[in-house]
C-alpha cells in the first residue's frame, strides 16, 4: 500500500474537526464528490514524524495486513463512524466531548486525519496521471477484480456481516489460538452490536447452516475477504486452507468461484505490494521484492507476472 501524506489527504478533506480526544472526518474524491466518513483517536507525543519512523519499520507483510483491515472495514464499517452503528456511534462521540476537553498539537491532530484516512484508504484508489487519491467508485477499469468485487457485491444485511466477522475469527484463530497481532486487527473493526472478540471467539464453528442463510450476492465477497486475511499471516497454515475450503463448500461456492474468491484476493495483496515498491520507481529489484511475495502467498508465477504488468499499464509504468 503505498505509503499515507498528509499532502495527498488534504485535498480530500472537507471536515476535520475535534470532538474529545478523536478526530472526526469527512473525505471528498475530487472526482465524484463521494464523500466518506472517518475517524481515529488523537495520541499524545504521536504526530506525523511518529508515524513516518513507524512506517519505516513495518515489515512488507504487515503493510499489506493493514491494507486487508482496511478492506473489511469498507464493507463492516468504518471504525467509530461507520455505516454499522452509525446513530449509536454519533452518540457515544457527543458523550465523550462532554467528558474531556483535551488539548493536542496540530502535529497530533494532523497525525489523527492521516489515521483516519488510512482507516478508510480501501476507498479510494490512488490516480497516479494525476497525482491524487480519488474514490474506488470513480475508478472504473482502474480497480483490480478485488477491489471492483466490493464496489458491486458489498456485505450490506447484518446477519451476513455477523457472519463475515466469524469466519475472520474462525481462520484466525486457526491453530488454536489468537495472535496479540490478531487481536489488534479483529477488534479494530468489531462493533458492540457484533459483539466482544473473546464472545465471538467462544462460539461454535458457523454451521453449513448458518453460512447457507447469508445472501448469495455476498458469499464471494465474504470468501475473498477471509483468504485475504488467510495470506496476510506470516505462513499460510494447513489448518486455515483446511477450514477456508470447507467455509467456501458451506457458503454454496463452488470450486471454481473458490478458486476465483482466492486468486483474487492473492492479486489484490501483489498489487498493493507494488504500490509501495514502485513508489520510486518500477526497478528490478523491487520488482523481485513483490515477484518473492508473491511465492510466499502462492500465487501462480505467471499470473503473478501478469498482475505486475497490468499494475505498470493501469499507472503508466513503463
Amino acid at each position: 500500500m503505498r505509503e499515507i501524506e498528509l499532502s495527498h489527504v488534504k485535498p480530500l478533506i472537507e471536515k476535520a474537526e475535534q470532538n474529545g480526544s478523536t478526530m472526526v472526518c469527512v473525505f471528498k474524491c475530487p472526482a465524484s464528490g463521494a464523500r466518506i466518513e472517518a475517524s481515529a483517536s488523537i495520541q499524545k507525543g504521536r504526530d506525523l514524524g511518529g508515524i513516518a519512523k513507524a512506517s519505516a519499520t513495518r515489515s512488507l507483510m504487515w503493510s499489506l495486513r493493514s491494507s486487508v483491515q482496511s478492506a473489511v472495514r469498507s464493507v463492516l464499517g468504518y471504525g467509530i463512524l461507520g455505516r454499522v452503528g452509525g446513530d449509536v456511534a454519533h452518540q457515544l462521540l457527543s458523550d465523550a466531548s462532554k467528558k474531556a476537553d483535551e488539548s493536542y498539537s496540530e502535529g497530533e491532530k494532523s497525525a489523527a486525519i492521516v489515521e483516519a484516512f488510512r482507516s478508510v484508504s480501501s476507498r479510494f484508489i490512488w490516480d497516479t496521471k494525476n497525482a491524487r487519491y480519488i474514490s474506488t467508485a470513480s475508478a472504473g477499469d482502474v480497480l483490480s477484480e478485488f477491489q471492483q468485487q466490493l464496489e458491486s457485491a458489498p456485505i450490506t444485511q447484518k446477519y451476513d456481516r455477523g457472519v463475515l466477522a466469524r469466519m475472520l475469527i474462525e481462520i484466525a484463530s486457526a491453530d488454536g489460538t489468537i495472535a496479540p497481532e490478531e487481536r489488534a486487527f479483529l477488534t479494530s473493526f468489531l462493533t458492540p452490536e457484533m459483539g466482544t472478540l473473546d464472545a465471538l471467539a467462544q462460539k461454535p464453528r458457523l454451521t453449513t447452516a448458518e453460512l447457507s442463510e447469508t445472501s448469495p450476492s455476498s458469499r464471494k465477497t465474504m470468501l475473498m475477504l477471509a483468504w485475504a486475511l488467510a495470506l496476510t499471516d506470516e505462513e499460510l497454515a494447513d489448518e486455515e486452507r483446511k477450514r477456508l475450503s470447507e467455509l467456501a463448500e458451506g457458503l454454496g461456492l463452488g470450486h471454481d468461484q473458490a478458486q476465483t474468491a482466492m486468486e483474487w484476493a492473492q492479486i489484490y495483496l501483489v498489487d498493493q505490494a507494488l504500490e509501495a515498491a514502485y513508489a520510486q520507481g518500477a526497478t528490478e529489484s523491487a520488482k523481485k521484492t513483490v515477484m518473492d511475495l508473491s511465492a510466499r502467498i502462492h500465487l501462480d508465477p505467471t499470473k503473478a507476472e501478469r498482475a505486475e504488468i497490468r499494475y505498470r499499464k493501469r499507472s503508466g509504468l513503463i
